[in-house]
């Protein structure tokens, strides 16, 4: 786990869509969808992410992927969840 773990993973994840929400979101899987739901509205506990590869690599390569997506779309991207 990262060292700066309380940074990576905010204590109240309800209140935004991550990256990892909007995977559940657009997939398949409605036990997922489900879960994630509840989990918003605060009646189960998060799942805890913080050992998954794929979100410790989003962690690390956010600001190049905003660079990125702002360079070859011309959006800027204002709001920032941290």
């Amino acid at each position: 786990m990262l060292d700066n773990a309380v940074d990576v993973f905010p204590a109240d994840r309800r209140r935004f869509i991550g990256g990892s929400d909007a995977r559940i979101i657009m997939g398949n899987d409605e036990a997922a969808v489900l879960r994630l739901w509840r989990e918003k509205r605060g009646e189960v506990e998060p799942e805890d992410l913080s050992d998954n590869l794929i979100v410790q690599l989003g962690v690390v390569t956010e600001a190049l992927n905003r660079r990125w997506y702002e360079a070859n779309t011309g959006h800027l991207i204002t709001d920032v969840q941290r």
